[in-house]
């Protein structure tokens, strides 16, 4: 049962400090407190200091009673300068379930200076059947945006809510990036170290991304000077993980993708400082000492890392938070792919589909020739020469050996029939092959079928590739690999993760992912939709399209994996994030996920357009966009039945507007409310007049009960 909520009224939400006695707030605390990862026993609690003249001169102190009349908890403290003035301790000996305030204090005397007060609250005891609230939330991007989201959540659970869940993208790591940041004058991120940080952007309108520690840094203090993110930590326990932005966009492990390939983005040192001011500026366990206060060594850090964990509140809920980014594998298609190159020859898709279904399909898979082959010496040579032309158009900073060197090692071997058509039309020259020898060629999958059609290119390599035939060389790979292709958490997480679901006892299991496990596909071919397209949308592709496989979409076996790990243990949910748009989704045999609103960072809706506007050829076509603004209808008409790998049901989707999740536990029910409210309201700052949003946001609640999804409360 929902507990009863408590009405506010703006005053104590803007501005609020819980009464202190001793000062005013002080200057030296211009980040405020947080805390976080209750447990029965203890909690993390932080806060930082403004450059102190006296870094040992602070003290916690933790009361159960705002006024501090009844002091339970006192320890002195150091706000080091390595760790950027950053405090950090565990405070243990606490009561399960148990509100507690908490304050640092600074100074003596006259000079004395307090810190706004914060209150969090410890978990229940393992044996105790309370019934539990928490919030879920994710991608918060500052840049000319408000954390209007925030400002609703506060004004209607100011005193429900246990513990708030951060799914990731905390901060994000640049500056002004065109496609979906718009810094305005008090909404913007500016870095001191300019030097430090990587240019991106065309030369006239640059723009950062964060790579040295001083910039990581300046992110933090940004963001957490925002007084309605600032009232978020004062009132709850927060439970994050991180996703990409925290180091750098669809990342993975210490590898960036700013550049698509044309060099290599791998920094550890760079990984390394984003997890440093990660571990300085989030109230999370990892990164503290034997005594409890922070501590942050080389074992800390990337590639030795580890924010993986789990969280038991009372008898009912086993939260359990994974990490997608630090050592997941590379994208099945690299951002510089050769699209001509043939990843699957003929033996190899007879093998993998069975000669049934190969000799059925065969015609749409790609004809190819073994360039190794006699005779054709002078057609390789030429293909060499007008690839190593193109590399040096598509990456400019190649010289013309490095760009030839380059071609030579692309252009050999299988090579798509198709593409070196293409590529001697685009030098204006006949084509080698005519329809009638394509007809005799062998048929294989090259990355020009699988939607690969630039040298270096996001699209068709972490987005818009074509759904089939990606489907057939993950399934390819999966086999050829032993699952390594896919193997999103690693082995030793993996193995963790088994472990803590077979041994739980929960009534509800949880599992926390950054990314979605939500089908994102277009599927063009159905007819419902195929029906309401324009007559100049392109025939490549009409066709069933991936969206997005940098999340779970791209490791398309590993997540059947996991849900049938998840299904085997019942009551299991997921929740999850990433993607900036609501999705519930029924995953089959009892699993069911909620990828809630973000609570400010661009609409998927937002950027589909936004891609669709700028593509040369789709930005053309009249009456697209109409299509476009029904996005979330055509991704859940296209969640059907897929052959090969099936995908999930979509009960519900939102991809236009912003918000948070409430999840209610209960013996017998576990209750998702999505609150959610129309992205164009995020740019502007309802922070003086939070009672204007009520009408503004709209809840869609959904409830898991018996293994079943329904609509509404139970």
């Amino acid at each position: 049962m929902a507990r009863p909520l408590v009405p506010l009224v703006a005053a104590t939400v803007i501005g609020l400090a819980l009464a202190v006695p001793v000062a005013a707030q002080s200057t030296m605390f211009p980040q405020s407190v947080a805390s976080g990862d209750p447990r029965p026993d203890s909690v993390i609690l932080w806060t930082r200091l403004a450059d102190p003249d006296l870094p040992d001169a602070l003290v916690v102190e933790v009361a159960t009673d705002s006024q501090f009349a009844d002091v339970v908890f006192t320890q002195q403290l150091e706000a080091e300068a390595q760790y950027d003035h950053c405090v950090k301790v565990r405070v243990d000996g606490l009561t399960p379930y148990t509100t507690y305030y908490y304050r640092f204090v600074y100074g003596s005397g006259a000079a004395m200076e307090v810190s706004p007060v914060g209150r969090t609250r410890t978990a229940p005891a393992p044996d105790s059947g309370v019934p539990i609230r928490f919030a879920v939330v994710y991608c918060q991007d500052y840049i000319g945006r408000f954390y209007n989201a925030y400002l609703k959540m506060l004004l209607d659970h100011d005193e429900d809510v246990d513990f708030v869940v951060f799914l990731g993208d905390y901060v994000y790591e640049t500056t002004g990036n065109p496609l979906d940041q718009y810094p305005a004058s008090d909404r913007r991120v500016e870095f001191e170290d300019t030097e430090g940080a990587i240019t991106l952007g065309a030369p006239e309108a640059p723009y950062y991304a964060a790579a040295s520690l001083d910039n990581y840094r300046t992110l933090y203090r940004t963001y957490r000077g925002d007084p309605v993110l600032q009232q978020v930590h004062e009132r709850w326990p927060m439970i994050v993980i991180w996703d990409d932005h925290e180091f750098s966009d669809d990342s993975h492990g210490a590898t960036a993708t700013y550049f698509d390939g044309r060099t290599d983005e791998y920094d550890q040192e760079r990984r390394r400082n984003a997890e440093q001011a990660f571990f300085e500026w989030v109230p999370i366990e990892v990164g503290l000492g034997d005594d409890g206060t922070l501590a942050i060594d080389d074992g800390t850090l990337y590639p030795t890392s580890r924010i993986y964990r789990d969280f038991q509140f009372g008898s009912l809920l086993h939260l359990v938070m994974t990490d997608y980014r630090t050592y997941r594998p590379d994208h099945l298609i690299p951002e510089d792919a050769f699209p001509g190159s043939v990843m699957l020859d003929e033996d190899t898709l007879e093998q993998v589909l069975g000669e049934a279904t190969w000799q059925a399909l065969r015609q749409s898979f790609d004809p190819y020739v073994n360039l190794e082959m006699l005779g054709l010496n002078i057609l390789t040579q030429t293909a060499t020469v007008i690839a190593s032309q193109a590399y040096q158009m598509e990456n400019p900073a190649l010289g013309t050996s490095a760009a030839l060197a380059l071609a030579r090692s692309r252009v050999r071997g299988n090579v798509s029939a198709t593409y070196l058509n293409a590529l001697f039309a685009s030098a204006g020259l006949p084509a080698p092959f005519n329809a009638q020898a394509m007809q005799l060629m062998p048929r294989g999958l090259s990355y020009l079928y699988l939607g690969k059609t630039s040298l270096y290119s996001a699209g068709g390599s972490r987005y818009m590739v074509l759904n089939d035939t990606y489907n057939v060389l993950a399934g390819a790979l999966y086999v050829a690999t032993a699952g390594l292709a896919e193997d999103a958490l690693g082995g030793q997480q993996q193995a963790w993760l088994n472990s803590v679901l077979g041994s739980s006892s929960s009534t509800w299991k949880v599992l926390a992912s950054s990314v979605s496990m939500a089908p994102m596909v277009l599927d063009f071919t159905n007819p419902l939709i195929a029906a309401q397209l324009p007559p100049e949308f392109p025939d490549q592709l009409r066709t069933r399209l991936k969206l997005n496989v940098d999340g779970w979409d791209g490791f398309p076996h590993m997540r059947q994996e996991l849900l049938q790990t998840l299904a085997a243990f019942g009551n299991s949910v997921v929740i999850s994030g990433d993607i900036h748009a609501t999705f519930v989704s029924d995953h089959g045999d009892g699993v069911f996920e909620f990828t809630g609103p973000a609570i400010s960072s661009a609409t998927f809706g937002s950027m589909v357009a936004g891609f669709v506007a700028a593509d040369p050829i789709l930005g053309d076509i009249e009456g697209l966009d109409v299509l476009i603004d029904q996005l979330a209808a055509l991704l859940q008409l296209s969640a059907t039945d897929d052959e090969m790998v099936s995908p999930s049901d979509i009960v519900y989707t939102t991809t236009d507007r912003h918000g948070y999740l409430i999840v209610d536990v209960t013996a017998d029910a576990l209750t998702a409310t999505l609150q959610e409210y129309p992205e164009s309201h995020t740019f502007t700052s309802y922070y003086d007049d939070p009672d204007a949003l009520q009408d503004l946001f709209e809840a869609t609640v959904f409830t898991v009960q018996d293994g079943q999804l329904v609509p509404g409360e139970p």
